[in-house]
Protein backbone atom coordinates (compact mmCIF):
# COMPACT_ATOMS: atom_id res chain seq x y z
CA UNK A 1 0.00 0.00 0.00
CA UNK A 2 3.03 2.73 0.62
CA UNK A 3 4.40 1.72 -2.43
CA UNK A 4 1.43 2.69 -4.16
CA UNK A 5 0.81 5.83 -2.56
CA UNK A 6 4.51 6.52 -3.24
CA UNK A 7 4.38 5.73 -6.55
CA UNK A 8 0.95 8.24 -6.76
CA UNK A 9 2.86 11.27 -5.38
CA UNK A 10 6.19 10.93 -7.57
CA UNK A 11 3.28 10.98 -11.02
CA UNK A 12 1.05 13.50 -9.00
CA UNK A 13 4.67 15.77 -8.39
CA UNK A 14 6.25 15.25 -11.61
CA UNK A 15 2.74 15.81 -13.88
CA UNK A 16 2.54 19.40 -11.58
CA UNK A 17 6.02 20.14 -11.71
CA UNK A 18 6.36 19.57 -15.45
CA UNK A 19 3.37 21.17 -16.01
CA UNK A 20 4.41 24.37 -14.17
CA UNK A 21 7.98 24.57 -15.17
CA UNK A 22 7.26 23.63 -19.15
CA UNK A 23 8.00 26.53 -21.41
CA UNK A 24 8.52 28.73 -18.29
CA UNK A 25 11.72 30.02 -17.51
CA UNK A 26 13.37 29.66 -13.47
CA UNK A 27 13.72 33.47 -13.41
CA UNK A 28 10.07 33.67 -13.51
CA UNK A 29 9.13 31.12 -11.61
CA UNK A 30 11.19 32.01 -8.41
CA UNK A 31 10.61 35.95 -8.65
CA UNK A 32 11.72 36.76 -5.31
CA UNK A 33 9.82 40.13 -5.24
CA UNK A 34 6.49 38.45 -5.67
CA UNK A 35 7.19 35.77 -3.00
CA UNK A 36 8.08 38.94 -0.69
CA UNK A 37 5.16 40.24 -1.23
CA UNK A 38 2.84 37.14 -0.24
CA UNK A 39 4.91 35.93 2.29
CA UNK A 40 5.84 39.15 4.31
CA UNK A 41 2.94 40.19 4.30
CA UNK A 42 1.29 37.42 5.40
CA UNK A 43 3.45 36.71 8.14
CA UNK A 44 2.63 40.14 9.40
CA UNK A 45 -0.84 39.29 9.22
CA UNK A 46 -0.60 36.34 11.74
CA UNK A 47 1.66 38.07 13.95
CA UNK A 48 -0.93 40.69 14.04
CA UNK A 49 -3.84 38.31 14.47
CA UNK A 50 -2.07 35.59 16.45
CA UNK A 51 0.32 35.42 19.64
CA UNK A 52 3.02 34.08 19.32
CA UNK A 53 2.20 30.85 21.68
CA UNK A 54 -0.48 30.21 19.44
CA UNK A 55 1.94 30.46 16.16
CA UNK A 56 4.37 28.28 18.09
CA UNK A 57 1.97 25.63 19.16
CA UNK A 58 0.59 25.02 15.63
CA UNK A 59 4.32 24.83 14.36
CA UNK A 60 4.26 22.31 16.63
CA UNK A 61 0.84 20.55 15.91
CA UNK A 62 1.78 20.58 11.96
CA UNK A 63 5.30 19.10 12.82
CA UNK A 64 3.15 16.55 15.44
CA UNK A 65 1.14 15.73 12.09
CA UNK A 66 3.44 14.10 10.08
CA UNK A 67 4.79 11.81 13.00
CA UNK A 68 3.47 8.32 13.39
CA UNK A 69 0.41 8.09 14.80
CA UNK A 70 -0.19 5.41 18.13
CA UNK A 71 -2.22 2.81 16.84
CA UNK A 72 -5.35 1.10 18.67
CA UNK A 73 -3.79 -2.09 18.85
CA UNK A 74 -0.76 -0.66 20.46
CA UNK A 75 -3.58 1.54 22.88
CA UNK A 76 -5.54 -1.66 23.69
CA UNK A 77 -2.48 -3.69 24.63
CA UNK A 78 -1.40 -0.85 27.39
CA UNK A 79 -4.99 -0.71 28.83
CA UNK A 80 -5.27 -4.77 28.77
CA UNK A 81 -1.49 -4.67 30.32
CA UNK A 82 -2.83 -2.09 32.79
CA UNK A 83 -6.03 -3.77 33.24
CA UNK A 84 -5.05 -7.04 34.59
CA UNK A 85 -2.16 -5.80 36.67
CA UNK A 86 -4.64 -3.08 38.52
CA UNK A 87 -7.18 -6.09 39.21
CA UNK A 88 -4.58 -7.98 40.92
CA UNK A 89 -3.99 -4.66 43.47
CA UNK A 90 -0.26 -5.33 42.46
CA UNK A 91 0.40 -1.21 42.99
CA UNK A 92 4.45 -1.67 42.71
CA UNK A 93 3.96 -3.39 39.19
CA UNK A 94 1.59 -0.83 38.09
CA UNK A 95 3.97 2.14 38.63
CA UNK A 96 6.94 0.04 36.65
CA UNK A 97 4.38 -0.41 33.88
CA UNK A 98 3.44 3.29 33.57
CA UNK A 99 7.28 4.04 33.04
CA UNK A 100 6.97 1.72 29.69
CA UNK A 101 3.94 3.53 28.62
CA UNK A 102 4.66 6.44 25.98
CA UNK A 103 0.83 7.88 25.57
CA UNK A 104 0.64 10.77 28.19
CA UNK A 105 -2.79 10.73 28.43
CA UNK A 106 -3.57 6.79 29.35
CA UNK A 107 -0.52 7.62 31.98
CA UNK A 108 -2.77 10.41 33.51
CA UNK A 109 -5.85 7.48 33.89
CA UNK A 110 -3.44 5.09 35.34
CA UNK A 111 -2.06 7.83 37.77
CA UNK A 112 -5.57 8.86 38.35
CA UNK A 113 -6.18 4.91 39.01
CA UNK A 114 -3.59 4.60 41.95
CA UNK A 115 -4.54 7.92 43.44
CA UNK A 116 -7.91 5.90 44.16
CA UNK A 117 -10.23 8.71 42.56
CA UNK A 118 -13.80 8.02 41.92
CA UNK A 119 -15.00 7.14 38.28
CA UNK A 120 -16.94 10.59 37.89
CA UNK A 121 -13.55 12.40 38.97
CA UNK A 122 -11.19 9.92 36.72
CA UNK A 123 -13.91 10.57 33.40
CA UNK A 124 -14.03 14.15 34.57
CA UNK A 125 -10.75 14.91 34.50
CA UNK A 126 -9.99 12.90 31.54
CA UNK A 127 -12.66 14.48 29.23
CA UNK A 128 -11.40 18.32 30.82
CA UNK A 129 -7.81 17.33 29.11
CA UNK A 130 -9.51 15.77 26.29
CA UNK A 131 -11.59 18.50 25.51
CA UNK A 132 -8.02 20.90 25.77
CA UNK A 133 -6.34 18.56 23.51
CA UNK A 134 -9.28 18.43 20.87
CA UNK A 135 -9.39 22.99 21.54
CA UNK A 136 -5.61 22.94 20.63
CA UNK A 137 -5.83 21.18 17.56
CA UNK A 138 -9.13 23.42 16.24
CA UNK A 139 -6.95 26.49 17.35
CA UNK A 140 -4.04 25.38 14.84
CA UNK A 141 -6.09 24.94 11.93
CA UNK A 142 -7.96 27.96 12.75
CA UNK A 143 -4.43 29.72 12.25
CA UNK A 144 -4.00 27.70 8.98
CA UNK A 145 -7.08 28.54 7.27
CA UNK A 146 -6.50 32.35 8.04
CA UNK A 147 -3.05 31.90 6.59
CA UNK A 148 -5.11 29.95 3.89
CA UNK A 149 -7.67 33.26 3.19
CA UNK A 150 -4.21 35.33 4.06
CA UNK A 151 -2.28 34.47 0.92
CA UNK A 152 -4.40 35.00 -2.43
CA UNK A 153 -5.28 37.94 -1.02
CA UNK A 154 -1.51 39.40 -0.77
CA UNK A 155 -1.08 37.45 -4.11
CA UNK A 156 -3.96 39.94 -5.23
CA UNK A 157 -2.50 42.60 -3.49
CA UNK A 158 0.99 42.55 -5.17
CA UNK A 159 -0.26 42.16 -8.22
CA UNK A 160 -2.39 45.53 -8.47
CA UNK A 161 0.87 47.54 -6.76
CA UNK A 162 2.69 45.70 -9.36
CA UNK A 163 0.29 46.98 -11.77
CA UNK A 164 0.10 50.78 -10.30
CA UNK A 165 3.71 50.33 -10.90
CA UNK A 166 3.08 49.50 -14.80
CA UNK A 167 1.19 52.51 -15.63
CA UNK A 168 3.50 54.88 -14.26
CA UNK A 169 6.13 53.52 -16.21
CA UNK A 170 3.96 52.78 -19.10
CA UNK A 171 5.99 54.30 -21.81
CA UNK A 172 9.17 51.81 -21.07
CA UNK A 173 8.41 48.53 -22.07
CA UNK A 174 12.03 47.31 -19.78
CA UNK A 175 10.78 48.47 -16.31
CA UNK A 176 6.91 47.19 -17.63
CA UNK A 177 7.96 43.20 -18.12
CA UNK A 178 9.80 42.50 -14.37
CA UNK A 179 6.27 44.49 -12.76
CA UNK A 180 4.21 42.21 -14.85
CA UNK A 181 6.33 39.18 -13.95
CA UNK A 182 5.96 40.28 -10.33
CA UNK A 183 2.14 40.68 -10.63
CA UNK A 184 1.26 37.73 -12.20
CA UNK A 185 3.55 35.75 -9.91
CA UNK A 186 2.18 36.89 -6.91
CA UNK A 187 -1.66 35.75 -7.29
CA UNK A 188 0.00 32.46 -8.31
CA UNK A 189 2.02 32.58 -4.97
CA UNK A 190 -0.68 32.99 -3.35
CA UNK A 191 -3.36 30.52 -5.16
CA UNK A 192 -0.28 27.85 -4.37
CA UNK A 193 0.66 28.08 -1.15
CA UNK A 194 -3.04 28.24 0.00
CA UNK A 195 -4.24 25.10 -2.00
CA UNK A 196 -0.91 23.35 -1.85
CA UNK A 197 0.02 23.96 1.69
CA UNK A 198 -1.79 25.02 3.91
CA UNK A 199 -5.22 24.00 3.59
CA UNK A 200 -3.75 19.84 2.78
CA UNK A 201 -1.95 20.86 6.35
CA UNK A 202 -5.31 21.80 8.06
CA UNK A 203 -7.17 18.76 6.38
CA UNK A 204 -4.31 16.79 8.37
CA UNK A 205 -4.46 18.28 11.58
CA UNK A 206 -8.29 17.79 11.14
CA UNK A 207 -7.71 14.01 10.80
CA UNK A 208 -5.14 13.90 13.39
CA UNK A 209 -7.31 15.28 15.36
CA UNK A 210 -10.28 13.10 14.55
CA UNK A 211 -7.93 9.92 15.56
CA UNK A 212 -6.42 11.66 18.73
CA UNK A 213 -10.09 12.13 19.96
CA UNK A 214 -11.18 8.56 19.40
CA UNK A 215 -8.04 7.34 20.84
CA UNK A 216 -8.30 9.11 24.61
CA UNK A 217 -12.71 8.50 24.25
CA UNK A 218 -11.43 4.64 24.34
CA UNK A 219 -8.87 4.94 26.77
CA UNK A 220 -11.24 7.11 29.08
CA UNK A 221 -13.89 4.17 29.02
CA UNK A 222 -10.83 1.71 29.65
CA UNK A 223 -9.41 3.34 32.64
CA UNK A 224 -13.57 4.02 34.00
CA UNK A 225 -13.76 0.29 33.40
CA UNK A 226 -10.22 -0.33 35.52
CA UNK A 227 -11.63 1.42 38.26
CA UNK A 228 -15.34 -0.01 38.73
CA UNK A 229 -13.11 -3.99 38.79
CA UNK A 230 -14.36 -4.97 35.51
CA UNK A 231 -12.58 -8.11 34.10
CA UNK A 232 -10.36 -7.58 31.11
CA UNK A 233 -12.45 -9.39 28.75
CA UNK A 234 -15.39 -6.66 29.05
CA UNK A 235 -12.92 -4.11 29.01
CA UNK A 236 -11.53 -5.73 25.64
CA UNK A 237 -14.87 -6.04 23.67
CA UNK A 238 -16.00 -2.13 25.43
CA UNK A 239 -12.66 -0.70 23.00
CA UNK A 240 -13.23 -2.87 20.02
CA UNK A 241 -17.15 -1.47 20.15
CA UNK A 242 -15.06 1.89 18.98
CA UNK A 243 -14.20 0.65 15.93
CA UNK A 244 -17.46 0.45 14.12
CA UNK A 245 -17.64 4.42 15.23
CA UNK A 246 -14.26 5.78 14.43
CA UNK A 247 -15.16 4.45 11.13
CA UNK A 248 -18.73 5.98 11.36
CA UNK A 249 -17.44 9.25 11.84
CA UNK A 250 -14.69 9.47 9.55
CA UNK A 251 -16.98 8.74 6.65
CA UNK A 252 -19.79 11.21 8.41
CA UNK A 253 -16.65 13.55 7.99
CA UNK A 254 -15.86 12.89 4.40
CA UNK A 255 -19.44 12.96 3.30
CA UNK A 256 -19.36 16.29 4.87
CA UNK A 257 -16.56 17.70 3.31
CA UNK A 258 -17.89 16.42 -0.29
CA UNK A 259 -21.80 18.02 0.37
CA UNK A 260 -19.56 21.28 1.65
CA UNK A 261 -17.96 20.98 -1.43
CA UNK A 262 -20.89 20.21 -3.69
CA UNK A 263 -22.99 23.91 -2.30
CA UNK A 264 -19.61 26.20 -3.01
Amino acid sequence: MNIIIGIAFVIGLSSFVLTVFRDVGMHMIFNPDAFLIVVGGSIIAVFVGFPFKRIKDTALDVISAFRAERDRNALTKDILDVARIYRKADIRKLERKIQDIKDDFLKLGVNLLISHRSSEEIRSIMEREMTIRVMHHNFSQNMLKTIARLTPSFGLAGTVISLIKMFKNFQSIEVMAPLMAVALMSTFYGVIISNLFMLPLCAKIKDKAIVSETLMSITIEGIEAMNNREHHSKIEETIKGYQDLEELTIMNVGNQYAANKGVS
